[in-house]
């Protein structure tokens, strides 16, 4: 298992920034036979949640850290290996 993390800052966004990011990550997760990707996002970045979705991941958790407020989902892409 791999985490691939691409943030890129609002004002970057829709650039391409994030997919070379993104990518880069996933081919070194492949590097690194990982047969299961995941990555977190803020659920109030709806943005990266799209960018995410819209390569595969799914949702398999939301939840609230102790001591703060902020909901995070977490996201997995299965059988990252030639995608």
């Amino acid at each position: 298992m791999a985490t691939v993390i691409a943030r890129v800052l609002p004002g970057c966004r829709r650039r391409g920034f994030g997919t070379a990011l993104y990518e880069k990550g996933l081919d070194r997760a492949r590097v690194l036979g990982a047969r299961v990707v995941e990555t977190c996002v803020p659920a109030a970045n709806e943005d990266g949640v799209r960018f995410a979705e819209a390569r595969g991941f799914r949702e398999v958790d939301r939840y609230v850290l102790d001591g703060e407020t902020d909901l995070w989902i977490d996201l997995r892409l299965e059988s990252p290996v030639g995608g």
